[in-house]
């Protein structure tokens, strides 16, 4: 019996180290979790700053990381009126002379919005763009077509072109796809940033490239939900309400190889061309795991220079993608989240209308629901900045889009 125990205790000790060398399920999460965020790191736009003390908080991180980067000097005719980011605001908040001749109204039209304010420099506006499209994944693999009227009417796609055989000498068919026309109306996207005045005055900090940072991702964020997610209550249509769009449903309780492969041979070979997943880091967690009928993972990691993949597909990673939904659809609640599937490059529009403009001011003021209180400039020495943008989002043809509804 004691040769007995003594052999149950060794065994014991044994499994006891073999199952420290497995891969649980919890180190399995971790793992995938650790390759998530090396691929795709959550960045400081996923939460913006909503304060004074968060403006505050962004601009101490930056003043740290870009010491010694100075703000390179503005050149264009306009610009250089004023050098730099600092004194063009100084002249907006004195209402200086020189900006008579660069007041925008943003009246044209009868969507073109009221407020207006200043033109921003050029120099400004591009780097705003340019740090939109490298802040946004959607912005990157969409189809950006300025428009230079606050309305205008391009072709839209309703059926595509279909062929048939036809006997010796018989009657041809005639298919012609047919189009329609989508009417796209310019509105305003506008953000507003509440800075100290010591802020505006440190001249020891790029403020070009601070505020750039914050109008591109608030503004990118906003445009990259309305695209995807987009429904009644919003300006524009996105992609999940969007008329034509497919809708696919999984064929079991968890989502599956076959459910993903759905998704995919949803589209026509026209319109899955240079097609692109979205879906959200949750969403990426989830097909991480998946294998095909033959055991292999559908997520193939990045090699040779190429990109990471999804069953040979490119994908990119939105978080404007809800990480958990219902079955039904709605935006909230639930534990499913959204993959969607489509050639964005040609079927979603970001049309920008005009430059940036900006309105300066100390007198503003708004209510605080959380102080049940007024917040204003001119008590708290506060320079309020508000940016605006005129641009319309469109889909194009709805049925190059597929959507899955997944857990």
């Amino acid at each position: 019996m004691d040769d007995i125990m003594t052999s149950i205790k060794e065994l014991r000790k044994t499994l006891d180290g073999k199952i420290e060398s497995c891969i649980t399920k919890e180190k399995a999460e971790k793992l995938v979790e650790d390759v998530i965020n090396r691929l795709h790191p959550s960045a400081s736009k996923a939460v913006l700053p909503s304060s004074e003390s968060d403006v505050l908080e962004r601009y101490s991180a930056f003043k740290r990381k870009s010491s010694v980067v100075g703000e390179e000097k503005w050149t264009s005719e306009y610009g250089s009126k004023f050098g730099n980011m600092k004194n063009f605001l100084l002249a907006a908040k004195n209402r200086n002379s020189v900006l008579n001749d660069f007041k925008s109204v943003l009246s044209e039209g009868a969507s073109g919005g009221t407020g207006g304010g200043y033109l921003v420099p050029t120099e400004f506006s591009a780097q705003v763009i340019r740090m939109m499209n490298e802040s946004s994944p959607i912005m990157q693999i969409a189809n950006i077509l300025p428009m230079s009227s606050w309305k205008r009417q391009i072709p839209k796609q309703m059926t595509n072109l279909q062929v048939g055989w036809v006997a010796e000498n018989g009657v041809k068919g005639i298919s012609n796809p047919t189009f329609g026309q989508l009417e796209q109306t310019a509105k305003v996207l506008a953000t507003v940033i509440k800075c100290t005045d010591e802020l505006i005055r440190d001249s020891a900090i790029n403020l070009t490239q601070f505020l750039s940072e914050l109008v591109a991702e608030a503004m990118a964020l906003e445009i990259e939900r309305v695209a995807l997610l987009g429904g009644s209550s919003d300006p524009f249509t996105g992609v999940l309400h969007a008329s034509g769009a497919n809708k696919v449903s999984m064929s079991g309780d968890n989502v599956s190889f076959d459910d993903i492969a759905n998704l995919i041979f949803s589209l026509s070979e026209a319109n899955s061309k240079d097609g692109v997943i979205v879906l959200s880091r949750a969403g990426l967690n989830k097909l991480m795991k998946l294998k095909d009928s033959n055991g292999n993972y559908i997520w193939a990691p990045p090699s040779m220079g190429s990109p990471a993949t999804i069953w040979n597909t490119p994908y990119v990673v939105s978080s404007q993608i809800p990480n958990t939904v219902t079955q039904a659809g709605a935006l909230s609640g639930g534990d499913a989240t959204i993959a969607f599937f489509g050639r964005f490059n040609k079927n979603l529009l970001i049309s920008p209308r005009e430059e940036m403009t900006v309105k300066v001011s100390q007198d503003a003021a708004s209510w605080n629901s959380e102080s049940s209180g007024l917040d204003s400039a001119f008590m708290m020495d506060q320079t309020w900045l508000r940016f605006t943008q005129a641009l319309s989002i469109d889909v194009t043809f709805g049925s190059a889009f597929s959507y899955l509804i997944f857990k």
